[in-house]
């Protein structure tokens, strides 16, 4: 309802790829964790803003080996209720790089040829079940290259931004 403040606790699975990379990428699993703190301007609008953990990366069809990042993102979002339960949200999403790794049963730290930062576009659709729950389903696509532009990187491109994104979450209204 109208002028509360919601504190969304989230706790989900995280499944990215690249795009630019071709047909050499696979998708990746990894954990997602954090909260979302939402306040409700009117019946069909709220604004939230939150913290997340989170595991990215992808896997290298040829060689098996995987890129593992692990970031803190920042999911800036306007969320609207459009039926229901029903939930529809947008906006933006920072994130800063704490750790990467490549490699199969030897992982070696890669984390001078991946950007710190990283900034994306979100969208979600979510549903409010009646007894508290709410699953969710997002979206996202980067803006920011993954890899740093420069030559003799470790994965021999610059131009991939990543995407996916699945979690699953419950609401707790203060």
């Amino acid at each position: 309802s109208e002028g509360t403040l919601t504190v969304m606790p989230k706790v989900g699975f995280n499944y990215s790829d690249v795009s630019g990379a071709g047909k050499i990428i696979d998708n990746k699993g990894g954990f997602a964790a954090g909260a979302e703190v939402e306040y409700r301007i009117n019946t069909w609008l709220g604004l939230s803003g939150g913290l997340m953990y989170e595991q990215q990366g992808f896997k290298h069809k040829q060689s098996d080996n995987k890129l593992k990042t692990e970031y803190i993102n920042i999911p800036i979002l306007a969320r609207f209720y459009v039926w229901k339960g029903l939930t529809l949200s947008t906006g933006l999403q920072p994130g800063f790089l704490t750790k990467a790794k490549f490699g199969k049963s030897e992982e070696i730290d890669v984390k001078s040829d991946i950007n710190k930062f990283d900034l994306a576009v979100p969208v979600a659709i979510s549903y409010d079940f009646p007894f508290g729950l709410n699953i969710e389903l997002k979206y996202y696509d980067g803006i920011v290259d993954v890899i740093k532009d420069k030559a003799g990187n470790t994965f021999g491109t610059s131009s991939m931004t990543s995407r996916w994104y699945e979690e699953k979450n419950k609401n707790r209204t203060l």
